[in-house]
């Protein structure tokens, strides 16, 4: 019955609001703890429909419309991950949707749940970054160009400038991103202690138009380096490489994130069964 009611689409969808503007967000299936996913930039919430449908068979799941994205109502802009850290709890405490949640985020969605978890580390159990952000990305993907030159080809020229002013101008994409306050933003955020994590990898490179082969190889290695970076913030993780996917793995290889997402919840329903207390709630 749950799958019948998704299958609808997003028609359905609640409408909460979060304090004068409103977000679209779905729900299914049942269990503990809650998982929550994350979009990346400019994805609306549809774009993790079939996962969600895959996580809805072992635990409850929510997913959403960012501002402006979908069915969700725009926001002031520029925003930061700030911004949408704030929306996502709001957004979960107003539909009464209660922690503990295990988080997973894609792409810049993995700089948002990780925002999130300093902000509210009491409220998140477990974190899944699906080939995620990383918040010295633009600094270490310039890196691994050559210096630049007058004469030097097209699609390095264009590649820079992705990277440069690009990136910088919030303006310049769906969200109104300010990518260069994130960074700014994540460098107040902690380790991870051993908080349970899994960081699932794209095993495809990914080629920008008209990049040399041997930039290609270069920018590979400096964002498989980041990934590692990522999975050594906590001392309870897992590093998996989605060898037949690109940067969309949620879409391409659904099947190894399903497996990380289980993983985490394994360690946390352990780890909550082991507790001195467990299941001694509501005792006299």
């Amino acid at each position: 019955m749950e799958t019948q009611a998704m299958a609808t689409g997003w028609a359905n969808a609640r409408l909460v609001d979060i304090g004068g503007r409103r977000l679209a967000f779905r729900e299914a299936g049942h269990g503990h703890p809650t998982v929550v996913l994350e979009m990346g930039l400019g994805a609306a919430g549809n774009s993790f429909d079939r996962i969600a449908l895959r996580i809805a068979e072992f635990t409850r799941v929510v997913w959403y419309d960012h501002a402006g994205l979908g069915r969700s109502d725009p926001a002031p802009r520029p925003r930061t991950i700030t911004d949408l850290a704030a929306d996502l709890q709001t957004l979960l405490h107003t539909a009464q949707i209660p922690p503990p949640y295990v988080l997973v985020g894609h792409s810049l969605g993995g700089l948002t749940v990780r925002h999130y978890q300093h902000l509210y580390p009491a409220d998140v159990a477990a974190l899944v970054l699906i080939d995620a952000a990383h918040e010295r990305q633009r600094m270490r993907l310039l890196a691994a160009l050559p210096p630049e030159a007058p004469d030097e080809p097209p699609g390095v020229a264009q590649y820079r400038q992705a990277f440069g002013a690009h990136w910088a101008d919030p303006m310049a994409n769906d969200e109104g991103i300010d990518n260069i306050a994130n960074s700014a933003i994540m460098q107040h955020c902690d380790p991870l202690g051993d908080l349970p994590l899994v960081v699932v990898s794209r095993g495809l490179a990914q080629t920008p138009a008209g990049l040399p082969a041997d930039l290609v190889v270069r920018r590979e290695q400096a964002w498989r380096r980041m990934q590692c970076d990522l999975a050594a913030l906590s001392s309870r993780s897992v590093h998996m490489i989605a060898q037949r996917s690109g940067h969309l793995m949620h879409q391409e290889q659904p099947d190894m994130v399903v497996d990380g997402i289980q993983q985490v919840l394994k360690l946390v329903r352990k780890h909550e069964d082991q507790a001195p207390n467990a299941g001694s709630a509501g005792s006299a």
